[in-house]
């Protein structure tokens, strides 16, 4: 699960540097303005690829997908229903 967190930290400071006093884990990178909404769209491109997921529409809807560790689990998630 650390690859996916550092992976996905990676990703948002590309632009921005997160200060370290923001709690990473419950961090929503789109409302505080790291990734706007077609960078959302090509993250979640990128997540996929990366770990040979598939999010569904479901999943875009929600929350979560804009919340570090949220996505992190998600993406845990989904990787161990595919290795089943």
């Amino acid at each position: 699960m650390e690859n996916i967190k550092d992976f996905v930290i990676e990703y948002i400071q590309r632009e921005y540097t997160i200060p370290e006093d923001k709690d990473i884990m419950s961090l929503n990178y789109v409302e505080e303005g790291y990734i706007d909404s077609l960078g959302l769209i090509q993250f979640i491109a990128v997540i996929e690829d990366e770990f040979g997921i598939t999010f569904t529409d479901e999943d875009l809807k929600g929350e979560d997908i804009k919340v570090v560790g949220k996505v992190v689990e998600l993406v845990k998630r989904k990787m161990e229903v595919d290795a089943k």
